[in-house]
C-alpha cells in the first residue's frame, strides 16, 4: 500500500497536548533559525523497514555538522490532571512543563554546557535529562520520579533496540537556564518562548520506540532538522533514503501551510530567519 504523510502528520496523534485557541494573527518580535524539516515522505514498502532505515540513517549523521533533534511537548496542568486520574504515574509534577527532545547539537546552539562525561555517556545509552536549577526544591523529587518512570514505561517494546532499552540507566542532573528558548509551537495557543524547559538529551542510542518511530514525523511535530538546504541535501540524497522521497522544507513554510490549517496561530512564519 502506498502510504503519504503531509506537514503535521502526526497532529492527531498529539492534539491532547493542545492548549487554548487563539484564531487571531500571531504578534512576534523574536527571531528563530530557518532550519530546514521533514513535511512529506512517500513510499511503497513495509513501515516497520522505513522506521529502522530512518533510525540507521539519523544514527549515521547525528554527529555531523548542521544535523539536530529538535521536538517540543507542552504538558499543561489539565494533562497532569488526566493522567493522575487515570493512576498512570505514581508521581507527577505539581505544574504544567515544557518538555525539549534535543540532540547534543542543538544543546549547543542554545548555549547550555553540559559536562562532556555526560554527553559521552548519552551518546552511549544513558538516558540523560536536565532540570533546572530554578525548579523549587518541593518539585524536585516528583519530576525525577516522573522522568525515571516515563523513560522506563514500555522501554523494552521498541522494534529498534538501542543501549537504552537494554540496559535502562537513566541519568538526571540540573542545569542553568540562561534567557529564553523558543518552543517550536505545535498547537494554536502556545507560547512561543520559555525559560526553563525540562530537557531530554536526546541521542540515537538512548531512544525507545516514542522517539525512534518518531523520527518520521513531519509537519511542525517534526524531529530532525538540518540548518541549512546545502547540509539537508547532502545528507537526504544518500541511497539508502532515496526510496521514501523525503522532502524537506524552511521551517517557515511548514508553519505558514499549518497556520492556515489552524493547528498553529497565524503568523509565527515570520519568526524564522
Amino acid at each position: 500500500m502506498k502510504k503519504r504523510f503531509l506537514f503535521g502528520a502526526m497532529a492527531m496523534i498529539l492534539a491532547v497536548l493542545s492548549s487554548s485557541c487563539n484564531n487571531n494573527e500571531m504578534k512576534v518580535d523574536i527571531t528563530a533559525p530557518n532550519y530546514y524539516a521533514l513535511s512529506e515522505f512517500y513510499f511503497d514498502g513495509d513501515f516497520k523497514e522505513f522506521n529502522k532505515d530512518t533510525y540507521n540513517w539519523y544514527k549515521s549523521i547525528e554527529d555531523k555538522d548542521g544535523v539536530y533533534i529538535v521536538n517540543t511537548s507542552y504538558y499543561s496542568d489539565e494533562i497532569l490532571q488526566a493522567w493522575r486520574d487515570n493512576n498512570l504515574y505514581d508521581s507527577l509534577p505539581d505544574n504544567g512543563f515544557w518538555y525539549f527532545r534535543v540532540s547534543p547539537s542543538y544543546l549547543k546552539q542554545i548555549n547550555i554546557d553540559v559536562a562532556a562525561n555526560e554527553i559521552d555517556n548519552a551518546k552511549n545509552g544513558v538516558r540523560l535529562y536536565l532540570i533546572p536549577d530554578t525548579l523549587p526544591d518541593s518539585e524536585i523529587e516528583n519530576m525525577k520520579e516522573y522522568l525515571k518512570a516515563t523513560a522506563i514505561k514500555d522501554a523494552s517494546e521498541s522494534d529498534i533496540k538501542t543501549s537504552f532499552t537494554e540496559n535502562l540507566e537513566v541519568r538526571i542532573i540540573q542545569y542553568t537556564p540562561e534567557g529564553k528558548y523558543f518552543t517550536f509551537p505545535s498547537s494554536q495557543g502556545q507560547e512561543l518562548e520559555t525559560t526553563a524547559p525540562i530537557i531530554y538529551v536526546c541521542t540515537s542510542e538512548n531512544m525507545k520506540y516514542f522517539e525512534n518511530e518518531s523520527l518520521i514525523a513531519t509537519g511542525v511535530d517534526n524531529y530532525i532538522k538540518f540548518i541549512d538546504r546545502e547540509t539537508m541535501q547532502k545528507h537526504t540524497e544518500e541511497p539508502s533514503m532515496e526510496k521514501y522521497n523525503l522532502k524537506f522544507v524552511e521551517l517557515s513554510d511548514i508553519y505558514v501551510k499549518s497556520g492556515k490549517d489552524k493547528t498553529v496561530d497565524k503568523g509565527i512564519e515570520r519568526i524564522f530567519h
